[in-house]
């Protein structure tokens, strides 16, 4: 989850692999199959589908 707040955050996979002792493309990878971050409060402009 961390890492995908951080690429979110605009953090290259580079800084991110460092921080977390992995390799870059592991951070890509990880990225790619776990996609953006959801986040809990309603985007401003998107109706609420409840």
């Amino acid at each position: 989850m961390a890492i995908l707040r951080a690429r979110e955050e605009g953090a290259t996979f580079g800084a991110i692999a460092e921080a977390a002792g992995t390799s870059s493309q592991a951070v890509q990878e990880i990225v790619r199959r776990h996609g953006p971050v959801e986040r809990s409060e309603p985007k401003s402009g998107v109706a609420d589908p409840a």
